[in-house]
């Protein structure tokens, strides 16, 4: 059969696989998943000076493109009509409603080309998850991705820890001296990548092999301490929790209430906290840092923007460190206008399409995914890779309560899409064995 589990029960042609085409296979899922996390420029220095620039980073772009163009020439000889499960309805409006939030946007331009961008990541993210076999060339595949991007990371630790811990000179948030980073630009990138991780590991101990599974959740979890990460340390075992709790449920809505209420508590409870009294009492009461490491000075800055503009926002991934943000809203009261995005994805994407687009990527990437998992079949050859993909979405989502890395145009949100695209696959197929 053609593919990890999307093979459709209905129009769709059986095609016999040769030991060749399953190392073309193999190498593309690896090149796709090393450039994610590996990236184009790994072991980035922090202490040089930070320039304001609208200018996009010609590395990704290149290689991003040169990944997208490979997926789409092995696809269209691969029965590319299976891309066509992927199209929903929801889908389709949060496409146009980008394409509107271009239109509106305060730099036109710089949205058009980050759309652009967009738009590619969306196609790898799809076309990715025909190229594996079975769910065990995936867990094989993974496996060594995985392990490559661990052992880069600790001998970087070893051996040049000015490029992967964060340093006392580091231009930007020199106050996390110490802190892991390994490959990635910043400790919240790392940690998000540690948790993923953990859940790739737990799905090759399932799928391949109980000792190289507990290999890498070994590995992942000491990284992960060490980035000193608060959020992504208390969403990993609350993504877990969860997840369990949702394949219990006997029923779909009360599986996805339960996650989901989880959701707008956590939203409660920090940009809640800004508004509501009671809630910010709490806060006061159980947390020794009620303003969450600064961010409610963030959160009240952005939420005031997007009070200004609420129904398209500034633009597709238009506002923060841009001229107008960074000097033009530099009046002395606040410093928020040079953080680097609102530490909460849901206002960030606020910010840039606006209220609606922000609930429509929710809909499309977290919500909907939710029922694609009660709606793909309890088939033992899927089961673990469908708990993988619920499980990143669910940690996206609490995380992006907190962070941004999830809804921000990269690698992250990539890993995100194929998730949620993952679920709507085996939501309407059958997985090859």
């Amino acid at each position: 059969m053609a593919n990890i589990g999307y093979l459709p029960r209905q129009g769709f042609a059986v095609q016999r696989t040769s030991p060749a085409e399953i190392q073309i296979r193999s190498v593309l899922i690896a090149a796709v998943f090393l450039s994610l996390w590996i990236s184009f420029h790994p072991f980035p220095a922090l202490d040089e000076p930070i320039e304001v620039t609208e200018a996009g980073n010609l590395a990704n772009q290149l290689g991003y493109s040169a990944l997208f163009v490979l997926l789409a020439a092995w696809n269209l000889l691969h029965q590319p009509q299976r891309l066509l499960l992927l199209v929903r309805p929801v889908l389709i409006a949060t496409l146009l409603w980008f394409a509107l939030s271009v239109a509106t946007s305060w730099d036109p331009t710089l949205s058009a080309r980050r759309l652009a961008f967009a738009l590619v990541t969306i196609g790898i993210a799809g076309m990715v998850l025909l190229l594996p076999k079975t769910p065990r060339h995936f867990a094989d595949v993974m496996a060594a991705v995985v392990m490559i991007v661990l052992i880069a990371c600790y001998l970087g630790v070893a051996l040049a820890p000015q490029l992967t811990i964060h340093q006392a000179s580091d231009v930007l948030e020199p106050e996390l001296a110490g802190d892991w980073r390994g490959v990635f630009g910043h400790k919240n990138q790392a940690s998000a990548v540690m948790v993923l991780f953990v859940f790739i590991g737990i799905f090759v101990a399932r799928v391949r092999s109980l000792g190289l599974g507990t290999t890498i959740v070994a590995l992942a979890l000491p990284f992960l301490y060490f980035t000193h990460s608060k959020t992504a340390i208390a969403a990993l075992p609350l993504a877990l929790i969860v997840s369990v709790v949702m394949a219990r449920a006997t029923k779909a809505a009360n599986g996805v209430a339960a996650a989901l209420s989880i959701l707008v508590a956590l939203n409660l409870l920090s940009i809640g906290s800004i508004y509501i009294a009671p809630i910010r009492a709490v806060v006061e009461a159980i947390m020794p840092d009620a303003t969450f490491t600064g961010r409610t000075d963030i959160w009240k800055f952005a939420v005031d923007h997007v009070a200004q503009r609420p129904i398209t926002g500034y633009g597709f991934a238009t506002f923060w460190g841009t001229e107008q943000v960074v000097y033009g809203m530099s009046g002395g009261a606040t410093w928020a206008n040079t953080a680097s995005h609102a530490h909460n994805g849901f206002v960030d994407l606020a910010l840039t399409i606006g209220i609606p687009g922000s609930a429509l990527v929710t809909l499309w990437l977290i919500v909907l995914p939710l029922f694609d998992y009660y709606r793909a079949p309890d088939e033992p050859d899927s089961a673990a890779l469908k708990m993988l993909f619920l499980r990143i979405c669910l940690f996206a989502a609490y995380d992006s309560c907190f962070e941004t890395i999830f809804t921000q145009l990269g690698a992250l949100w990539l890993i995100l899409m194929t998730a949620a695209f993952g679920l709507r696959f085996l939501a309407v197929s059958r997985v090859s064995r």
